[in-house]
């Protein structure tokens, strides 16, 4: 998300977003401290980290869990309503497209 993009929002929406910025950056850190808990086990009982990994990949396969594809796209009006480019377009991209717009304008800064 750009600056720019940013400024265009309201205050009501800022702090919405700054809220999930501060929940996901939370969320960040508590995976973070997990692994290197998960490493140090590992590490302290003689098992190779790949094992351990392996370990969990097959678990993930047999859950039958597919991983979720990221957000490429964002609705301005509301950084909440996000779309992945995958599978039906949400209304307010058909809009917008239609109010002529381009995809590229919603698309998620790296």
């Amino acid at each position: 998300m750009k600056f720019s993009d940013l400024q265009m929002l309201s205050v009501d929406q800022l702090t919405a977003l700054k809220a999930d910025v501060e929940k996901t950056i939370e969320h960040k850190k508590q995976q973070s401290t997990v692994i290197d808990q998960i490493k140090a086990m590992a590490l302290e009982n003689g098992i190779p980290l790949e094992s351990v990994l392996q370990e969990l990949g097959s678990v993930r396969k047999s859950s039958g869990a597919k991983a979720k594809s990221a957000a490429q796209y964002y609705n301005p009006a509301d950084p909440s309503q996000t779309w992945t480019g995958k599978g039906r377009k949400p209304k307010w991209i058909e809009e917008a497209l239609e109010a002529g717009k381009a995809l590229e304008d919603f698309r998620i800064s790296a």
